[in-house]
């Protein structure tokens, strides 16, 4: 939900269906509206660090005890997240490409 609601933030404070390029004022528009995009969808995931440091204690335990090698603990917290971005991405793209100017016309 935060991404959605963010998406749609972003698409009003960056409201232009048709972008102009011709000047450098039209530049800094579609430049801002970039860096906030990846900014928002790179901090997205910040959250989940909190619960990354909380099962490094069980991690190491489990490596210096011999129980699992290290990649049996980390495959499916990766299968897991790495859909989850890829679905959180796709949502934000959905929302603020066309709104944001980015592309001619919505069906692009």
């Amino acid at each position: 939900m935060q991404i959605i609601v963010g998406a749609f933030i972003a698409s009003t404070v960056f409201l232009k269906t048709e972008m102009h390029h011709k000047s450098r004022n039209d530049a800094n528009i579609y430049l801002g509206a970039l860096i906030f995009s990846l900014l928002a969808n790179m901090f997205n995931g910040f959250a989940e660090l909190s619960m990354t440091i909380v099962r490094l204690s069980v991690f190491f335990k489990q490596r210096d005890l011999l129980f699992y090698p290290a990649w049996a603990f980390t495959i499916p917290t990766f299968l897991l997240i790495i859909p989850m971005s890829l679905l959180e991405d796709g949502v934000w793209v959905v929302i603020t490409y066309y709104t944001s100017g980015f592309a001619p016309e919505a069906s692009r």
